[in-house]
């Protein structure tokens, strides 16, 4: 069985928020004093149970923020 890792560019993240919208299990948004609220994971490895909602939340993201890259 694959496993996968979550990697964010936060400099693309304007905090849209459509990640936790598709899978809150992982994806939070917090104000970083920034200008613009970041995405935070609550794990950059995700359950066999939640990859299809992390799948959705990485194609949705309006800034091409997220990919969901296979790990040995």
């Amino acid at each position: 069985m694959s496993q996968y890792r979550i990697v964010v560019d936060e400099m693309l993240c304007q905090g849209h928020g459509v990640c936790t919208e598709e899978c809150p299990e992982i994806f939070s948004v917090e104000d970083t004093g920034s200008g613009y609220p970041k995405v935070r994971l609550s794990t950059d490895r995700p359950p066999e149970d939640l990859l299809d909602k992390v799948r959705d939340a990485v194609t949705f993201c309006p800034n091409l923020t997220l990919k969901l890259v296979e790990v040995d």
